[in-house]
């Protein structure tokens, strides 16, 4: 009995069966995206393809851009006829953009790629497929005339997301934007944004509050978050007032407080400082008769990220301090040490830095490279205090209480 293999369509065949596919999604009264892309210089026979092969017709390229390793990424199409790049852009603070630099980004995309952008990405602005062969005088273009960079991806810097802080939000307790701006600013920083591989990726994250609109405790390398010393500030006027109209449960109140530290009397609402744990949970519930206290510092946790070699982590608390400026010299310290100890082996590529500090350990990290006297280090409220990353105490003990169940159930080794 003779058997007959069917012959895999090639990528022009895929194309013009996808085409007649394309044909359905621009009719009827919707708006199409199909007809949208025509509208653009997409090579929409690649997307075509797709749709029929019913996988994506690119794959991963490479290309070389003069004096730039990273912020880029390249791609063709499997048969090799189109090859693109995106490159990846750094954003102004908060995501907040003049209509003139609007337009200059627009000029660029319609000069160098396809004109389309994508704005809302975390890791950064991309500009949709730049053609290779112009990549160097687009990186110019981009420096000299637009006013950004390109950058955001591989081993390096990415993305440094801050909240829209005091732009918009009236929880913002110190200027986000003002603070990812000096940050980006740091000749460290700088030097290394679009020329130095790391072992692996490095992002910060500003977060004006304990509400932590960046994630900053579970996706920074380094986060900066706004807290405050003490109690919530209580307007019991204001307060009374909201509890009259219906609008506030002071009972509730006090019984959703993760530590206990909120009382009512029938008459007075009051806050225990020392237990407050800044969940922020009662101010989202009665602001503004409820505001965060006045005397405002910032937190800084280090190592958190969600993927790594080792697991998520959350970020451990380093300090609390005034200024964003005064955390700059451990963040240097900090990655000088994470790239020397790839070097000597210790750190292995695709270890971030929270690895890094795992492998160390956080008490050698907090004293020997950061120098940071750890009786006297400014700590965070218990609360920030839990992490996936433990410390050399905590892991010794955990395991010494493993070793006794397994004991337990298995009986001893030999």
């Amino acid at each position: 009995m003779e058997v007959r293999v069917k012959r895999p369509l090639t990528v022009d065949e895929y194309a013009k069966e996808g085409m007649e596919m394309l044909k359905y999604y621009e009719s009827g009264p919707w708006p199409s995206h199909v007809a949208e892309l025509k509208k653009s210089k997409y090579p929409i026979e690649a997307y075509a393809a797709g749709l029929a092969a019913r996988k994506t017709m690119w794959a991963a390229g490479s290309a070389k851009i003069r004096y730039v390793y990273t912020g880029f990424i390249a791609r063709r199409t499997r048969d090799g006829k189109i090859a693109e790049l995106h490159f990846r852009v750094w954003q102004p603070s908060g995501y907040l953009y003049s209509t003139e630099k609007l337009r200059k980004l627009v000029d660029f995309a319609d000069k160098y790629g396809l004109g389309l952008i994508e704005l809302a990405g975390q890791q950064g602005q991309m500009i949709i497929s730049v053609r290779p062969e112009v990549a160097d005088e687009a990186v110019d273009y981009l420096r000299n005339v637009v006013g950004t960079d390109i950058g955001a991806t591989g081993d390096t810097i990415r993305e440094l997301a801050a909240c829209v802080g005091p732009a918009l939000c009236e929880f913002a307790l110190y200027n986000t934007l003002e603070a990812r701006d000096k940050f980006l600013t740091h000749p460290k920083i700088y030097e290394w944004m679009s020329n130095q591989l790391f072992p692996f990726k490095f992002k910060a994250k500003f977060s004006g509050c304990p509400f932590d609109c960046t994630r900053a405790v579970h996706r920074a390398d380094f986060g900066f978050i706004g807290v405050w010393e003490g109690a919530p500030e209580v307007d019991q006027e204001l307060l009374r007032r909201k509890i009259e109209a219906g609008e506030v449960d002071p009972a509730k109140l006090a019984a959703n407080c993760p530590s206990g530290a909120i009382t009512w009397d029938g008459k007075e609402l009051k806050i225990d400082g020392s237990r407050c744990k800044k969940s922020m949970h009662c101010i989202r519930a009665a602001f503004p008769a409820i505001k965060p206290g006045k005397k405002v510092k910032i937190a800084v946790v280090v190592g958190g990220h969600v993927k790594g070699r080792f697991g998520g982590k959350m970020g451990k608390p380093l300090a609390v301090v005034n200024s964003v400026e005064e955390a700059m010299d451990w963040v240097v310290k900090t990655v000088e040490s994470w790239m020397e100890y790839m070097e000597k082996g210790v750190v292995k590529h695709k270890d971030r830095i929270g690895d890094f500090i795992m492998k160390v350990g956080f008490k050698k990290y907090l004293t020997e490279i950061l120098g940071i006297n750890e009786e006297r280090k400014p700590t965070l409220h218990p609360s920030l205090r839990a992490g996936a990353v433990l410390d050399d105490e905590e892991r010794t003990m955990w395991a010494n209480w493993a070793g006794k169940i397994v004991e337990e159930y298995f009986g001893k080794r030999p």
